[in-house]
């Protein structure tokens, strides 16, 4: 069964709040995780690492710097899972 696109970016929002210990109130889809929410870039090699665990996929170090917030971080998932 694959899991809608909706379902998918509800739980890559859950991960990212996880990691880069942020509520969910706060994380909109385009709030900037490193000048808006305070995260580290320590913070988004762990939402590259647990996406790709999460989802059974390898996403390169090099699409890190596209990671900047929910909807970019999705776009990267989705690219390297095919969706």
């Amino acid at each position: 069964m694959t899991t809608a696109a909706p379902e998918r970016l509800t739980r890559i929002r859950e991960i990212i709040a996880e990691n880069i210990d942020v509520d969910l109130e706060r994380l909109s889809d385009t709030a900037l995780f490193i000048d808006e929410l305070g995260a580290d870039s320590l913070k988004l090699i762990d939402v590259l690492s647990a996406l790709e665990m999460e989802y059974s996929i390898v996403i390169d170090m090099n699409e890190l710097p596209k990671m900047v917030n929910v909807e970019a971080t999705y776009r990267v998932a989705a690219t390297a899972a095919g969706w």
